[in-house]
């Protein structure tokens, strides 16, 4: 049940993240750490469980009104960044770039001379929570890619966006938003888990919003 709700819960934005780890040439099967970290939760830290000061470092804004933390889309440039930054520091090792992302990055040293090592012995060196950490992404990245062998609907990295982004002015409520564009209140605050109350903050200026392609309300 927990990784069927991961699964519906990343499948509006999936396509977007996918390519957001590509474009920062990070392997695109990185992408179920969010499911290995989270479930791909829309609450608390977010998908990627960043600690408010490394979100802030990679150009995320986290205050008592918008914690982009929670935004998948954002949150996901933010992890490309953070962990391309790893791998350079980790010398082109993508395992131990996992580990100081885990781990903090403090600890690539003790870890990084690992590389070439078999896997077995690699993972026998590392804290159980690291192991942990990499067995629940491998197995999230296999039953993803083999998601109707398990009786679970697919998530395509290629699927169809289900909204657009519009720019909406500071203080600007939630439900006028739906109104205009034929939804509800619930429907916007799934696709922007960054706001944290029903209005965008009006100290910024403008504010991308994303709504629904479609109409869901039935006239």
């Amino acid at each position: 049940m927990g990784f069927r709700l991961a699964m519906d819960r990343s499948r509006p934005f999936m396509a977007e993240m996918t390519q957001s780890l590509i474009d920062r040439g990070v392997p695109a099967d990185l992408v179920y750490l969010t499911f290995a970290e989270s479930g791909f939760t829309k609450r608390g830290k977010g998908p990627w469980q960043f600690t408010p000061a490394t979100a802030r470092r990679y150009g995320l804004r986290v205050d008592r009104n918008i914690d982009e933390r929670r935004d998948p889309v954002l949150s996901t440039k933010a992890a490309a960044e953070y962990l391309s930054d790893l791998h350079d520091a980790a010398d082109q090792d993508w395992r131990v770039a996992i580990i100081g992302w885990n781990m903090g990055e403090g600890n690539l040293d003790r870890y990084w001379l690992l590389r070439g090592d078999s896997y077995n012995k690699f993972e026998s060196k590392l804290p159980r929570r690291t192991r942990q950490l990499l067995n629940r992404l491998m197995a999230a990245a296999y039953v993803a890619q083999n998601a109707v062998a398990y009786g679970l609907e697919s998530v395509s990295a290629t699927s169809a966006p289900v909204y657009e982004t519009v720019a909406a002015r500071g203080g600007t409520a939630l439900s006028a938003l739906a109104h205009q564009f034929g939804t509800t209140v619930s429907r916007l605050r799934d696709l922007n888990p960054a706001l944290l109350t029903d209005k965008v903050p009006s100290y910024v200026g403008n504010y991308k919003i994303r709504v629904p392609l479609h109409s869901d309300i039935r006239s």
